[in-house]
């Protein structure tokens, strides 16, 4: 494993992306611990049953789920946590899938991937193909599970008037209120600093995740302004421009990492009944900014860091709730439209005055 990771950092992921291979390699590890096989033996019936065990973990609902795994009464060993989505063993198998290439490569694993790959015909994806031609994709690897496709989750404005006042802090507002407004990731946010926050133009810069770059992004004068707030009962030594922008607010302090933000957030939840993340606040603001005529779908692109923009097209789809109201006004509107058609006409009555006073009397009607 060791060797393995550090030719992927060698390659310029970042630590992050190596801290998230060690996790699912050591998943792996500990189902083959458990089982009593050894790595280089591992065949392809043993990632079905790797499969097979994550499928099962992911069957209890998401309230009865244990935040920590259990511990294995025999091995002493964590068994699977029972929070895996299909997006999940699909990452996982992705990654042990590179791991054996890896090794198949070097010559010090088995000569056979046990992954099983997705092809063409019974060839390798991609194996020979014409540059000219457009990439035909074939069924999916086997164990490759179903990715339902799902709206990005964002948080009603109701909702996020309840959240943002149920804060407490100078700086937990001024952290949702940038999170909200600048649709940065919960990671690059954390590791702002003091001198990437331009309050002249309303900007910040933040390093993106993926490519490392530094990119300036706009926010809102109200997270500005509680950020000012917070800076200003902050002590002179924890001001400079290279040091953290996010503090802890007891002594002694430390700068906040992504733990201790999404602990915020978590007892938040627990007071509100709620269980809103930190990506939310990212999908709010890409919401947000969608439904406003005036802001392009690739000034959002840019804002949010995407590359492709088909994975910003994802936020143009409308809110579950936004679409059943607009459905629900026009099944009432054709109901008032239905109900006037059975009533029939409501003009003027088609009968003379004269001959209306002759039949019924010119004297109004007594009730």
């Amino acid at each position: 494993m060791e060797r393995y990771l550090y030719d992927f950092w060698a390659k310029g992921m970042s630590t992050s992306s190596v801290e998230s291979y060690a996790r699912d390699l050591l998943r792996w590890f500990r189902f083959l611990w458990d089982s009593g096989r050894q790595w280089d033996r591992a065949t392809r019936d043993d990632v079905r049953d790797f499969v097979v065990a994550m499928r099962e973990a992911t069957k209890q609902p998401a309230t009865a789920r244990p935040r920590f795994p259990e511990v294995n009464e025999v091995s002493g060993k964590p068994n699977l946590a029972s929070t895996y989505a299909p997006r999940t063993i699909n990452h996982n198998l992705s990654v042990i899938s590179a791991f054996y290439e890896y090794h198949r490569r070097a010559l010090t694993g088995p000569l056979r991937n046990p992954v099983p790959e997705r092809g063409v015909n019974g060839s390798r994806f991609g194996a020979h193909h014409n540059p000219e031609d457009e990439y035909v994709h074939g069924r999916r690897a086997d164990y490759r599970q179903k990715v339902p496709v799902q709206a990005a989750r964002s948080i009603p404005d109701l909702a996020f008037e309840n959240l943002f006042s149920a804060l407490g802090s100078d700086r937990d507002r001024a952290l949702v209120a940038f999170y909200v407004s600048s649709a940065a990731r919960p990671s690059e946010l954390v590791g702002l600093t003091n001198g990437m926050v331009d309050v002249g133009n309303q900007c910040i810069s933040v390093v993106r995740k993926g490519s490392g770059s530094i990119q300036r992004v706009p926010a809102s004068s109200e997270a500005f302004m509680w950020f000012r707030l917070y800076q200003d009962r902050l002590p002179n030594e924890l001001s400079g421009s290279g040091l953290s922008a996010w503090w802890t607010r007891r002594r002694p302090y430390r700068p906040m990492n992504y733990e201790a933000v999404r602990a915020v957030i978590r007892r938040l939840n627990v007071g509100l009944g709620s269980n809103w993340t930190l990506h939310d606040f990212r999908h709010t603001a890409a919401m947000r900014m969608a439904q406003d005529p005036r802001v392009s779908i690739t000034d959002i692109q840019a804002v949010l860091g995407h590359v492709h923009l088909s994975t910003t097209e994802a936020y143009l789809k409308p809110r579950d709730s936004e679409v059943i109201g607009r459905v629900n006004e026009h099944l009432a509107a054709r109901l008032v439209v239905a109900s006037a058609e059975a009533l029939g006409p409501t003009g003027p009555s088609r009968y003379s005055a004269e001959d209306i006073d002759d039949l019924f009397g010119g004297a109004p009607w007594q009730s």
